[in-house]
């Protein structure tokens, strides 16, 4: 690709690339700064893109720029203080359920049991969305839902055996 074709070849996919993206990310915000870097990347590579590819190039620039960005973020916990006024101190009528050592097992998963579980019961999605968010195959989520599923009942089983 030619240094002044590629104003043009901005111009041209800049939408399209920031609405899947958007999809992607599913924040508009993050979307923008996730595009940018793949303009960037372009651009630094455009010496290597050939016109007729630049397209699918640019695409899968996205994609791999935006997987490495949802991870990034998945690590962090990103809440406003001011959503916890409204909690009341401790749920009435209910018994007090404890998820300390539920959440500390799977924190000890593998990174990608971990990211299953969490997209799965967390963030209820489907495992189309989480084969899509994570770049594997549906069944492929499918196996890593049923090993977390099988450590993690270990371990819960192994913690509630030490507290008897």
């Amino acid at each position: 690709m030619k240094k002044e074709s590629f104003e043009a070849f901005l111009k041209t996919n800049e939408k399209r690339i920031f609405r899947y993206l958007h999809n992607l990310c599913g924040n508009e915000q993050d979307a923008m700064d996730v595009v940018q870097s793949v303009f960037v990347a372009v651009y630094q590579n455009m010496d290597r893109i050939e016109d007729s590819t630049a397209l699918a190039y640019t695409y899968k620039i996205a994609h791999n720029k935006c997987m490495t960005f949802l991870k990034q973020r998945s690590r962090y916990v990103m809440v406003d203080p001011s959503s916890f006024i409204n909690i009341a101190d401790k749920p009435s009528g209910k018994p007090e359920q404890n998820y300390d050592e539920l959440n500390k097992a799977v924190a000890a998963l593998p990174p990608k049991l971990a990211a299953v579980i969490q997209l799965q019961y967390y963030d209820k999605l489907s495992y189309k969305e989480i084969s899509s968010a994570l770049g594997i195959s549906v069944k492929a989520v499918e196996s890593l839902l049923v090993r977390a599923k099988r450590i993690l009942r270990k371990k819960m089983c192994r913690t509630k055996q030490d507290d008897e």
